[in-house]
């Protein structure tokens, strides 16, 4: 994408986490772009909840960080738990970082704060308006049709970014294929209120079971909790004694490890779950990545410097799916020679100091 002194058009398809971000960060940096989204408003249900310490490094340009961390919850420990074993603690205080914490929060309150801050911006977001057909012209421009309640608008931009999700329209319009693998099994994830949970209010839990199971919780403010598991009720995972005072689902879901072959097309564009999908093991989950996607891509866009993109995502993602995967394969072990390795090996990290800071940085995504 050539730079211009003609102000750059950029539609953004998506107003999630990852085309929020793309749309503050391109106008803070004098490009106000069309955001469009399907959906009637920003969905009053969570998704993803921890924010990593390069997530909250990168949002601070846009001073959404300070708002985010005051909003959040900042958890500082994380419990490792075996059934019927042993526990152990990590510290993340210890990390020689300021931001050395998961901050925690629902993603819908997530994407309050960053549209809020788009707005102050000279932005908004165009709801009830979906993405019909991309065309690329010969100039390099590219010729959006939409429709809203009914009537279709046809617009020419500069750039499109695709931050629509795993069931992309601009990936599809854009003929730009990916790779996928299913993991075998059900996954599920579960909110719950607790008014005696036995673990500490600023601490995720990880609860490593017989036979693979595993499950991960963390605190979304008040009595309220958030569980991911790799079985089909992650409710059964959460050993120890507890009482449920209010669950308000428990839902099962496919997981597939997905990655396009290039994340862009001309100056047709794709980031976060648009363009990967993987386990939802650890922080590293799809939104720290997507943010990080509309981060390049904004100041890429920017710019004028958008031939290195594919490059620089391409191999973050990568690197990301692969710590992923290899989470979720250990946390599973079932096999008795496998368990205990990896018992062991957590156990001696936590006691080696410069294995611990190593740990500590993968944990919060530094």
């Amino acid at each position: 994408m050539s730079s211009s002194k003609e102000p750059k058009k950029v539609l953004i398809v998506g107003a999630g986490t990852t085309g929020l971000t793309s749309a503050f960060e391109l106008a803070r940096q004098g490009i106000v772009p069309k955001v469009i989204d399907a959906k009637t408003c920003i969905s009053p249900t969570s998704r993803a909840t921890g924010l990593s310490v390069k997530s909250l490094e990168l949002l601070e340009a846009s001073d959404v960080t300070p708002r985010l961390a005051a909003t959040g919850i900042k958890v500082n420990n994380a419990k490792i738990m075996q059934e019927k074993g042993k526990s152990i603690t990590l510290d993340f205080n210890e990390l020689a970082h300021k931001y050395n914490f998961l901050l925690c929060l629902p993603q819908n309150h997530t994407e309050l704060i960053m549209q809020e801050r788009f707005e102050e911006l000279g932005g908004n977001v165009e709801y009830n308006t979906r993405l019909v057909s991309l065309t690329r012209k010969k100039d390099g421009t590219v010729e959006a049709v939409m429709e809203k309640n009914g009537k279709r608008l046809t617009e020419t931009f500069n750039a499109v970014i695709g931050a629509d999700g795993v069931n992309s329209t601009v990936r599809d319009q854009a003929g730009i294929k990916f790779k996928e693998k299913i993991y075998p099994g059900k996954w599920s994830a579960a909110e719950f209120d607790s008014k005696n949970w036995p673990h500490k209010q600023d601490e995720i839990q990880y609860f490593i079971g017989k036979d693979g199971k595993f499950a991960v919780v963390v605190p979304l403010g008040g009595n309220r909790y958030r569980a991911v598991a790799n079985t089909d009720d992650a409710m059964s995972c959460l050993f120890g004694e507890h009482s449920i005072d209010k669950l308000h689902f428990n839902d099962s879901f496919d997981v597939s490890v997905r990655h396009v072959k290039t994340y862009q097309k001309g100056n047709i564009f794709l980031a976060g779950d648009a363009a990967h999908t993987y386990a939802p093991a650890g922080v590293q989950g799809g939104m720290n990545l997507g943010i990080r996607d509309a981060c390049s891509l904004a100041r890429r866009i920017a710019t004028g410097d958008t031939k290195g993109y594919t490059r620089e995502r391409k191999a973050d993602g990568a690197a990301t799916i692969r710590d992923s995967s290899l989470a979720v394969r250990v946390a599973g072990y079932s096999n008795i020679f496998m368990k205990a390795a990896r018992n062991m090996g957590v156990g001696a990290a936590m006691h080696i100091k410069t294995l611990r800071q190593k740990v500590l940085k993968k944990s919060l995504g530094a």
